[in-house]
């Protein structure tokens, strides 16, 4: 086996793991395994064997590329466990849960981005198409991101319609969806900055 599949294989089959993992055990299905569930749960099993079908069928990934993707997954990894961390003590709903939010959390990576979750989701899909250069891979991607776009705008919905309504529109205004919006993180570190400037 050639250096880069092993490693860019060993990062994919982590990230797999670990999503399985927070399905079954941390988040939590108030209304069951909903239709939305289902569709996710079923493309993430049938994208990852062909994310790993990719990595198997690629044995000379070339040492950028290798690296790239390696990057990818392990920004994943860090990414998800952050977010979980950050969480652990209140889990939050799975995708698609009809369930109003009692909570919200903004520790952690949630600081800056709202679905810290969903873009470490998307940044494991982007690393098998980055490593591997198989651009049949490249609707995996684009059908994962609809996805998580419209699993967000439901979760988003819910927290307008929850008793959160109000600080949630403050927190929006402040963080990007799925990864920090730098111009976001420029007015919040600006506003911080002024009181000091007077």
């Amino acid at each position: 086996m050639h250096a880069w599949q092993g490693i860019t294989g060993g990062f994919l089959l982590a990230c797999l793991a670990s999503f399985a993992w927070a399905m079954r055990k941390f988040f939590l299905q108030p209304a069951g395994m909903t239709a939305g569930m289902q569709v996710i749960k079923f493309l993430g099993i049938a994208f990852g064997l062909l994310h790993v079908a990719a990595i198997v069928m690629t044995p000379v990934i070339s040492p950028a590329l290798g690296a790239a993707g390696a990057t990818l997954y392990l920004c994943a990894l860090t990414l998800f466990w952050w977010a979980i961390a950050a969480s652990l003590h209140k889990p939050l709903s799975a995708a698609f849960s009809p369930d109003l939010p009692a909570h919200l959390v903004a520790a952690g990576p949630y600081r800056m981005m709202r679905h810290p979750l969903y873009g470490s989701y998307l940044l494991c899909w982007v690393a098998g198409w980055v490593a591997t250069g198989r651009t049949w891979l490249s609707p995996t991607v684009l059908v994962m991101l609809v996805i998580y776009l419209v699993a967000a705008r439901q979760e988003e919905n819910k927290f307008l319609r929850s008793a959160l309504a109000e600080p949630y529109v403050r927190y929006r205004t402040r963080t990007g969806l799925f990864f920090p919006n730098p111009l976001k993180l420029y007015a919040r570190a600006r506003n911080s900055a002024a009181p000091a400037a007077r």
